[in-house]
């Protein structure tokens, strides 16, 4: 009980200077912490390469171009994971794809981006039209 006495009239003694620097310090430091982040994560980036829309005929080949990611000032696109419809994409079957960019990383967390794929049977308008139907 006697050091609890004792710990509370330390902590009443506390001379008004010692507050006062305590307070300028915590400002500086939070201050220098803001700086420093914003210096730290300056040119950082999570952005598709090419276009975020492509549009293909059925049987085009297509070589997907991946995501640039760069995480306080590191380029980490080799961690980049793709995902969404990437895995059943086929360039000879006619449909929309949606293939989603994700990286395991603190900077970035929770966000993707998503790149549309349309493949398009272009024979289909020329058929109709040759069997009479357009």
């Amino acid at each position: 009980m006697a050091k609890t006495k004792r710990t509370r009239s330390a902590a009443k003694k506390l001379h008004p200077a010692t507050l006062a620097l305590a307070i300028v310090f915590l400002v500086i430091g939070i201050a220098g912490g803001i700086f420093a982040a914003k210096a730290l994560t300056a040119n950082d980036c999570f952005v598709l390469n090419g276009t975020q829309q492509v549009y293909l005929a059925v049987g085009e080949a297509y070589e997907d171009p991946g995501a640039t990611v760069l995480s306080f000032g590191r380029d980490i696109s080799d961690k980049v994971i793709v995902g969404g419809d990437f895995s059943r994409f086929d360039a000879d079957v006619p449909g929309i794809y949606n293939f989603t960019y994700t990286v395991d990383d603190f900077r970035w967390g929770d966000y993707q981006l998503v790149r549309t794929v349309t493949v398009v049977d272009t024979a289909e308008p020329e058929q109709a039209q040759a069997n009479g139907e357009g």
